[in-house]
């Protein structure tokens, strides 16, 4: 047979070509995707939810069946996030750090605390924290159950140090989770901690630097992002700036907005009928009012029910007789989120200028102030 010498060279060439074109064709990198596997001992639910909160609201973002006390999710996260598992919307919750990496959730449902999680960087970091946490609170129960025991045996004079030896406990918690925060300030591990530790107690010099400190995935977290917005919240609600306006329904639908008490002192009361401490507070609120309202002191009441007959109940068994606005979304509530409220009761006092001249002022400190700006 003859040989072709030129069908030979484009034989080549073309298989050149394609050996060229198929050494360019490499396998498309997987993109990165979170696995959580677990097996739960004595795990009797069905369903399985992976769940996230906003605003005390429980918000499913996936659910899966359960099968001989084994069950998985998958997907993807942008940056590690913490989530919960729950069960069947059951009480009890598993607590980690999604991302994208295997995630392994193995123990029983009888000890929730005991539950291990492994698998990724952030649960290594958040587990060493919830250990040494647990340590702390150990420690601080032991000293309220000592503080009861002598309280009901009726040793007084023990009482005062055993108290200062819980806010000693308390102190030594605090700087805890401080320095905890600045060693992991690049994981986001430390802005979640930071924001549900730290934030609510710190005055806003202390957020702020709080908020700044921290690195790489954790700087741009939705951790620090919440702290950040906490910061700004606090900067426009600080004593001598302009109290924000703002407006709420009363119970038959009217709106009330703030502007409408100028020319008066207000104190704005963040309360609910479910909280303890603030119908505890009402009392002394109704006092302040009858002594103080013929010289120019009004309360705008603030509710964070969400249940408008008990919301009702509350007004009128402590005879609340100011005007009271809610929008009945609970800890939603539209103002409470304005004004950074995170515990109540919680109290702004207004000037006939609207602007906040004190806060959270309680017992007799609101009877002093008050007796003070309308001499």
């Amino acid at each position: 047979m003859k040989f072709n010498l030129k069908n030979s060279i484009l034989f080549s060439t073309l298989s050149i070509f394609l050996i060229a074109c198929g050494g360019d064709e490499q396998p498309q990198e997987k993109a990165p995707e979170f696995v959580v596997d677990a097996a739960i001992a004595d795990l009797t639910y069905q369903t399985a939810y992976l769940v996230d909160y906003k605003d005390g609201e429980m918000i499913k973002l996936d659910s899966t069946k359960i099968v001989g006390g084994k069950f998985s999710f998958k997907g993807k996260m942008d940056l590690p996030e913490v989530r919960y598992i729950n069960f069947n919307d059951g009480k009890e919750r598993i607590v980690l750090f999604v991302e994208n990496d295997s995630i392994h959730i193995s123990g029983s449902l009888t000890d929730v605390s005991a539950i291990k999680i492994t698998g990724s960087s952030s649960n290594d970091i958040f587990n060493d924290f919830k250990q040494n946490l647990k340590t702390h609170d150990d420690k601080l129960n032991e000293i309220i159950d000592r503080y009861y025991a002598a309280e009901e045996a009726g040793k007084n004079e023990e009482l005062e140090k055993i108290d200062a030896e819980y806010y000693a406990a308390e102190d030594v918690k605090l700087k805890f989770v401080e320095d905890f925060v600045k060693m992991n300030k690049s994981s986001v591990v430390a802005p979640f901690i930071g924001l549900r530790f730290l934030a609510g107690a710190y005055e806003l010099g202390k957020l702020d630097s709080l908020a700044k400190m921290f690195e790489k995935d954790a700087a741009k977290s939705i951790y620090t992002k919440l702290i950040n917005e906490r910061v700004a919240i606090l900067k426009n609600t600080q004593e001598g700036v302009a109290a924000p306006e703002f407006s709420q329904n009363d119970a038959d639908g009217n709106p009330i907005a703030l502007s409408s008490f100028k020319g008066k002192y207000v104190l704005i009361d963040f309360w609910a009928s479910w909280c303890g401490p603030c119908r505890a507070e009402n009392p002394n609120v109704v006092a302040a009012y009858k002594k103080f309202n013929s010289k120019g002191f009004e309360v705008f009441g603030v509710s964070l029910d969400d249940n408008k007959e008990k919301w009702l109940e509350a007004i009128e068994k402590d005879g609340l007789t100011w005007k009271q606005v809610s929008d009945l979304k609970g800890w939603g509530n539209a103002v409470a989120k304005q004004y950074g409220v995170q515990g109540i009761p919680h109290s702004i006092l207004v000037d006939k200028e609207g602007v906040i001249v004190a806060k959270n002022l309680r017992g007799e400190d609101l009877h002093k102030k008050l007796a003070e700006v309308l001499k």
